[in-house]
């Protein structure tokens, strides 16, 4: 069967190394095994190629529950292996995609899936497995279920072999006492086309071989201890080399899973771990106590999980696994415990689930093995390194590793346990693994998670310095006396305790990097409130005499979500926080691989919890080096202000604002309908001065109130809520509803009322411009071709704003060339209820144009429109669109969706359609038509 694999041109993802590519195909590989098992009948050939293996076949001891025993403790997932190196490989890599096959992983699983019950040779099981070995790069793949055994896709290459023999137990003088399986394996094998031989081609030809002839051996060792715990396997092609379906041997290793029962040595627990290979004052951080060995098993238990850093070394990172504790007490009563575990050095970019996952025993690993006493304090162990050789005399059982609990969290110190591992050869070989220093670097809230009940105290250094910047940088009394007025922050009041304050202080949100290069960053920031209280004897305060409050952040900066393994940017904060003004004067320190940096200064203004309702909760933050410039570690000013940051208290805002906007309307609304009958009253008083009302400023307000209850949306100013908000399911309480709903009616019912009020004002003023003698003895012609003119254009003006309000209630209509799109229809409405802004403009030039000293309209009547209309811009203005303090791709809506930019025709039929137009013609008409009049008047 040939099979031409193309080359498709791929995006990169983000994880570097996606190994749940292959968790997936070994969970449906193991699961789908009747096809591969049905009977055992190669028995002859396993005798010919086992037979070195059978004739060291211990007696087997009487066992009823030896079969669920293989299954359980000889399965592995994640092992390592690798090729010898020959000119024969065992399966293809595309690396298409851009991942070099060098840099993949090599990663095999084997399961035991069946076991016979009919015994072929004499102290052996008969038994089936399945083994899943590939190549995952960079990308992910779900397979499906296929018929094929070998799976290939860029970035993946997945080979899958049944195997069929035997397992015993042997004790030879070489390897001593093992579980072993002799196997033989079924599969069908990836050739290249005759053509294309070499794998490492990106154009890879391949036909698929039917193979039998595959011997698998793995040992296991039967007692599993530090130097006995690695499983090592040898896959060979038994066809001669040269010949198709011929491989160069695969060499395999993992470890024994957690099913097996650990045994500690004797040795180990005698090494000393002092004294420390470098210089570093353990002391100066004290030492954390524990009750007994079993409070100190599960303070390691869980301050192991997460990763290590390494001093030194950033692109590395060391991980704890098959960790075993078990407490101790040795005769004089003193308490300890015996600790084992397997150390796996890992770079910072691969995925964390990648590195828990692995079972290899690579180069990369040390089996550690020691114990913790209560007197030192200290836990101290024996390294050996990767596969080594039964016995703690070997040759890669030469690293000691020691680690500390410090009691003490400072600005420059804020792990749970410090350590080192290092060689005590001075074989060059030896010191791959040499780490000076350890550090596992905790956040904040990790600590809570943990739940210790020995978690170290804060020691505050840098208050001091902190509070003197404070005081150097402090806003003036009145300044501050207005803050204290009209704004509060997150602050300590009774009945709170700290950890709540500490969680109004978290931040967790997309931030923009604002640096002098005015080069601007996206970067999620992390900022964790480690410790927070005052100090009683040095109280430091404020202003005003209030307290300010110790505390000290855990600041991360990382390109994208953080990671604890991805490439960030960690800070250690201290300093002091006024609940008055809501900012936190800061020292910060930074890690570098040659030391400590504690040169820099950092500002943090939180919001004001008093206008979350009305402006959205940001956090800005100003890091400043105190560094000359000089200074190679010197850095410009670096700015941050988030994006809208999370609280509970959201939706109370969220209501908040909808009732008080809703009673904004209809104050408005009273008000507008208020002072438009207070200046019907003042017509009616004064009939000689109505003809000298401009209708322009009528068709204005006429239009505008008509628009107003025809769209859709809240009258006078839209909602904001962007479309995420949209969906959240805010539940207003059913009198709060009802309060709204009745708000919206009376709202449309006083809108109306203004329409028709301004309807009345406008008959009343036509007609009194058609009366004789409406403007006195003297009546220019010009100003009545002046006012044919305007009523001419505002008619036009009124028809078409009438039509496109009546088209944008209802239509969604796509096609231009046929109708307005409604995407027009609605900008139109818009651009037209923005004209009520400039409803006293006509008024204005006429009164202008005329030196009309008569006075058509009160004062109440155009300050009292003009007000209202300053409240609706100005309120509109300083509002922030409502949105989902926990979506950080919010859309920012809450506008219209104006696209009518890149389509030239709707741009030209909004422009020339527009209200802003049409005014505009009208006025132009106003120009020519008085110059005509004022020129020989002026002559």
């Amino acid at each position: 069967m040939h099979i031409q694999i193309s080359v498709p041109n791929l995006l990169s993802l983000t994880h570097l190394f996606v190994i749940l590519t292959l968790c997936a195909s070994y969970k449906e590989n193991f699961d789908d095994s009747s096809k591969f098992f049905t009977n055992y009948n190669r028995a002859a050939e396993i005798e010919k190629h086992c037979s070195s293996y059978l004739s060291l076949a211990s007696k087997l001891s009487p066992d009823a529950n030896r079969g669920n025993r293989i299954k359980r403790e000889l399965s592995f997932t994640y092992g390592d292996w690798e090729q010898e190196n020959g000119h024969t490989t065992l399966m293809p890599f595309d690396r298409s995609n851009g991942f070099e096959h060098s840099l993949a992983l090599k990663l095999v699983s084997f399961k035991v899936m069946d076991i016979s019950s009919i015994q072929h040779f004499e102290n052996t099981v008969s038994l089936g497995g399945i083994m899943s070995i590939g190549i995952s790069g960079q990308g992910s793949y779900f397979p499906t279920k296929s018929s094929s055994s070998f799976t290939m896709r860029p970035g993946l290459s997945l080979l899958r072999i049944a195997f069929e023999g035997v397992y015993l137990q042997s004790n030879d003088h070489e390897n001593g006492k093992e579980h072993l399986m002799c196997l033989l394996g079924n599969t069908t094998l990836p050739i290249p086309e005759p053509f294309n031989y070499d794998w490492n081609d990106m154009f890879l030809d391949y036909s698929l071989l039917q193979d039998e002839q595959i011997l698998l051996v793995l040992r296991y060792p039967q007692t599993f201890n530090l130097t006995r715990r690695s499983i090592r396997g040898e896959m060979r092609s038994l066809h001669q080399e040269g010949s198709l379906a011929y491989f160069d041997n695969v060499h395999i290793s993992s470890q024994l899973n957690r099913h097996a029962v650990y045994q500690f040595s004797s040795e180990s627990k005698s090494r000393s771990c002092d004294p420390y290979p470098y210089e570093l004052d353990f002391a100066a951080y004290g030492a954390n106590s524990f009750n007994n060995g079993s409070d100190f098993c599960s303070f390691l238990q869980k301050v192991a999980q997460r990763p290590f850093y390494l001093f030194g070394v950033e692109n590395f990172r060391l991980l704890f696994q098959y960790l075993i504790c078990e407490e101790e007490t040795d005769s004089n009563n003193v308490q300890s415990a015996r600790v084992s575990a397997v150390l796996r050095a890992f770079p910072a970019s691969m995925s964390l689930d990648t590195v828990q996952s692995r079972t290899g025993l690579s180069n990369q690993t040390l089996s550690a093995e020691g114990s913790w006493n209560s007197l030192t304090g200290k836990l101290c162990m024996i390294g050996c390194h990767g596969v080594v050789d039964p016995g703690l005399n070997s040759k890669e059982c030469n690293y000691q590793i020691s680690f500390h609990f410090p009691s003490m969290l400072s600005i420059k110190q804020r792990s749970l346990m410090l350590g080192t591992i290092h060689s005590n050869s001075n074989n060059d070989e030896s010191n791959i693994f040499f780490f000076p220093f350890l550090h596992s670097l905790r956040r904040p809230t990790d600590l809570k998670g943990l739940g210790l009940h020995n978690t170290p105290y804060y020691n505050y250094s840098k208050v001091e310095l902190a509070a003197a910047i404070k005081s150097k940088n402090q806003h003036s009394k009145l300044f501050t006396l207005f803050k204290k007025l009209f704004f509060k922050y997150p602050t300590l009041v009774d009945g709170d305790d700290i950890n709540r304050l500490s969680n109004k202080l978290n931040v967790y949100v997309i931030a923009i990097r604002h640096q002098s290069s005015n080069k601007h960053d996206r970067v999620y920031m992390q900022m964790e409130v480690l410790s927070l209280g005052t100090s009683h004897q040095h109280e430091r305060k404020n202003l005003f005499g209030n307290p300010l409050l110790n505390i000290s952040l855990h600041l991360t900066l990382s390109e994208g979500y953080w990671d604890e393994n991805a490439d960030s940017y960690p800070f250690f904060l201290e300093g002091v926080y006024d609940p008055l003004e809501g900012d936190m004067h800061l020292i910060g320190c930074r890690m570098f691989s040659q030391g400590i940096d504690c040169l820099m200064e950092v500002k943090v203004q939180y919001p004001s919890e008093s206008i979350r309702w009305l402006k959205n909760p940001s956090v800005e933050m100003i890091i400043t080096s105190q560094r000359s410039e000089e200074d190679p570690r010197h850095f410009k000013p670096i700015t941050l202000r988030t994006q809208m940051i999370q609280y509970n208290e959201h939706q109370q805002d969220y209501e908040f604002r909808k009732i008080l906007e809703g009673v904004l309307r209809l104050l408005i609304s009273l008000a507008g309908a208020g002072i438009i009958w207070s200046q019907l009253i003042y017509m009616n008083a004064n009939e000689d001065k109505t003809p000298y009302m401009s209708l322009g400023t009528l068709y204005i307000l006429i239009f505008g109130y008509g628009a107003e209850l025809i769209r859709a949306s809240e009258i006078f100013f839209e909602s904001k809520e962007s479309a995420s908000i949209r969906t959240w399911p805010y539940q207003l309480q059913n009198y709060q509803r009802v309060l709204m709903e009745s708000m919206e009616t009376l709202t449309k019912l006083l809108v109306l009322a203004s329409l028709l009020l301004t309807i009345n004002q406008y008959r009343k003023v036509s007609d009194a411009k058609n009366k004789p003698n409406a403007y006195g003895t003297i009546k220019p012609k010009p100003l009545r071709r002046i006012s044919d003119a305007t009523r001419r254009y505002l008619r036009i003006f009124i028809c078409i704003c009438l039509i496109l309000s009546c088209l944008g209630g209802d239509l969604n209509l796509r096609y231009a060339f046929v109708i307005l799109p409604a995407t027009i229809v609605r900008e139109y409405i818009r651009l037209t209820l923005k004209m009520q802004d400039l409803f006293l403009l006509p008024q204005i030039f006429e009164n202008k144009l005329w030196s009309n000293q008569v006075k058509p309209l009160r004062k109440t009547y155009y300050f009292g429109l003009t007000f209202l209309r300053l409240v609706i811009f100005f309120y509109d203005y300083i509002r922030d669109p409502i949105l989902d303090p926990f979506n950080n791709y919010n859309d920012g809506g809450g506008g219209i969706n104006n696209q009518v930019g890149s389509d030239l025709l709707s741009f030209c039929l909004i422009m020339l359609s527009s209200p802003l137009v049409m005014i505009g013609l009208a006025f132009v008409v106003y120009i020519q038509q008085s110059w005509n009049y004022l020129k020989p008047r002026n002559a």
